[in-house]
């Protein structure tokens, strides 16, 4: 004989089956909105290590040695020579370069293209330039007076530009300088 109800065993296994696939589409719906996230913050990181390359691609960097002469009477620095160049061999515009040279107790500050001079090869761009700073009104009329570094003393170099990042170095005297002699700092 048979049962007087139905039987509801192909109908449950029916209805699992359904309930799995929804669990499947509404899973697939939120690995795609994970995956658009993930490829959103990607693509931002990209264009932030993208823009922060560019900035530190417009460095203007000291090269070694920084070199100073010592005065007539040897007690003191008469110029300082400095040579840059700018990131990725990139010509620099010297007109806009600031220069500031210091010590504890004053400040001088230089700018203009007069103090700059180009160190290139034949017919190649120009990608580093020499300056030699004259701390003495009597070797730079425009100076507002006199830097005096003497021996054995500190004194920063900083140079600033409306194109780059500035570059900051310190550097000490020598002590025992000879008249008129050059010196590596």
């Amino acid at each position: 004989m048979k049962p007087s109800g139905l039987d509801d065993g192909a109908f449950t296994g029916l209805e699992v089956a359904m309930v799995f696939i929804a669990f499947i589409v509404v899973a697939s719906i939120f690995a795609y909105a994970a995956l658009s996230a993930g490829f959103f913050t990607t693509q931002k990181t990209e264009q932030t290590v993208y823009s922060a390359v560019q900035q530190v691609g417009t460095v203007i960097q000291i090269v070694e040695p920084v070199m100073v002469q010592a005065g007539s009477s040897g007690d003191s620095v008469r110029y300082i020579t400095i040579t840059v160049k700018g990131s990725s061999n990139v010509d620099i515009d010297v007109e806009r370069i600031v220069v500031t040279v210091s010590t504890a107790e004053a400040m001088q500050t230089y700018k203009g293209a007069t103090f700059w001079h180009p160190v290139s090869k034949d017919r190649q761009p120009t990608a580093f330039w020499s300056m030699r700073i004259p701390l003495y009104r009597a070797d730079e009329p425009a100076a507002t007076g006199d830097l005096i570094i003497s021996q054995n003393q500190r004194f920063f170099i900083e140079i600033k530009s409306t194109e780059a990042i500035s570059c900051m170095v310190e550097r000490r005297v020598p002590a025992g300088m000879r008249p008129g002699s050059w010196y590596e700092v």
